[in-house]
């Protein structure tokens, strides 16, 4: 069952597990509700390299991305401003190949997600949501 309140509170940390239905399920309810909702594909980010470009390209990333874990924070942080939206999701598909590619990559990624968010609500004072989703 999804949680009723993960589209309308800044949930610490931000980020939740889901199997494929309930992200499915949450991605239709969130595109209702005005989310910008993207996607990444986990299959894609087995490596740190592999990783950031592909999370630059799918999440259209302006500029010069800077490829490194301080960069990744400050883009995702900022993704309200250059996709002009407030409410963020963003879906992590396979995320179980990450891990068990890379289980240090995949906690890394995780950490920067949640600092991501972290940045994202101090630096607009609550106005932006942004949330990431692992699918199981």
């Amino acid at each position: 069952m999804l949680n009723n309140n993960f589209l309308a509170t800044p949930l610490p940390p931000d980020i939740a597990d889901l199997p494929a239905l309930e992200a499915a399920a949450l991605c239709a309810c969130a595109r209702r509700a005005g989310f910008a909702v993207f996607e990444l594909d986990g299959a894609q980010m087995k490596t740190k390299p592999a990783l950031m470009e592909h999370t630059a390209r799918a999440l259209a990333f302006p500029g010069d991305f800077g490829k490194n874990w301080d960069a990744m924070i400050d883009y995702l942080g900022d993704m309200a401003t250059f996709h002009k939206n407030n409410k963020v999701i963003i879906l992590i598909g396979a995320a179980a190949e990450i891990e068990g590619s890379d289980p240090a990559l995949y906690a890394a990624l995780r950490n920067v997600c949640g600092l991501a968010c972290n940045n994202a609500r101090e630096w607009s004072k609550g106005a932006v949501t942004l949330k990431f989703v692992f699918i199981s």
